[in-house]
């Protein structure tokens, strides 16, 4: 019997290798025994990058409320952390129990993206390489508007959608995410 072993981009080996184990953060400790009513921040840092769509992240409130608006903010960088100055394209998108957020994308697919070298990666271009890459991005929801019905009285997740939407040189290297999902009252 043959075995046949894949060819892993040197770089990408390296940096797998390198990296440290991703540490996660959750404002609702001791494994949330109670989902909160309004307030919930999640995170993941040193976590490796993937093409656009594999780097995600939930969080969950106890249950959506009439006379509110669900906020959230998004970030994912490979900041301090980036080990060389590669090509990429990083993007953000998200959604709750499925249901695109405002402004409105198609849920799972991008709605904030930032340039950092991938569409134009040369020192004449708008964007130049730079070492450190960061995409944030807000959406809301009005959970009012009848589109939104199912949402109300029952357990909501945020999912925060992200990475390289070329899914470039970089795709393996760590980086950090963090999520924040506020439901605010309308007052």
């Amino acid at each position: 019997m043959r075995t046949v072993i894949p060819m892993i981009p040197s770089i990408v080996l390296a940096r797998a290798l390198a990296e440290a184990p991703a540490f996660a953060a959750d404002s609702c400790g001791g494994g949330c025994p109670k989902l909160p009513k309004s307030t919930r921040w999640v995170s993941a840092t040193a976590t490796p990058l993937a093409a656009f769509g594999g780097n995600v992240l939930t969080a969950m409130l106890a249950k959506g409320a009439t006379k509110s608006v669900l906020e959230v903010d998004g970030l994912l960088t490979d900041g301090p952390i980036t080990p060389i100055a590669l090509p990429r394209v990083f993007s953000l998108g998200a959604s709750v129990n499925g249901l695109p957020m405002q402004p409105a994308a198609a849920p799972g697919s991008f709605e904030v993206i930032t340039d950092c070298g991938g569409y134009t990666d040369s020192p004449t271009g708008d964007t130049i390489n730079t070492r450190a890459c960061t995409v944030t991005g807000q959406w809301w929801l009005d959970m009012d508007d009848p589109a939104n019905a199912a949402l109300i009285g029952v357990p909501i997740t945020v999912t925060l959608t992200g990475g390289d939407l070329l899914g470039g040189p970089e795709v393996g290297a760590p980086v950090d995410m963090s999520l924040r999902v506020r439901q605010v009252k309308k007052k």
